[in-house]
């Protein structure tokens, strides 16, 4: 996600809602304080197939805007393009 995102790329990054505190820890230590995660609710593991497909069609539309919108409010999308530029 962070070589990506550095070289330009938008990321959409999914955690379950209570790892938000670490999810968000871990953006800003890795240089992405700015950095907007998707949250879906937990737990994950024992959801059927089915259950898991309902969850991620609730955010479907999050990711694709993080994806493809340059106004996602993710790292990419934050960084100007001389930024870009200068790092790749």
């Amino acid at each position: 996600m962070v070589r990506l995102e550095r070289l330009g790329i938008p990321t959409a990054a999914v955690a379950t809602e209570p790892f938000t505190d670490e999810a968000l820890e871990q953006a800003r230590m890795l240089g992405m304080p700015d950095y907007r995660m998707v949250f879906v609710p937990h737990p994950v593991q024992l959801l059927s197939t089915e259950e898991l497909h309902e969850r991620a069609d609730r955010v479907f539309d999050q990711i694709v805007a993080r994806l493809t919108s340059s106004g996602s409010g993710g790292y990419a999308a934050s960084r100007s393009s001389s930024d870009r530029s200068s790092s790749a």
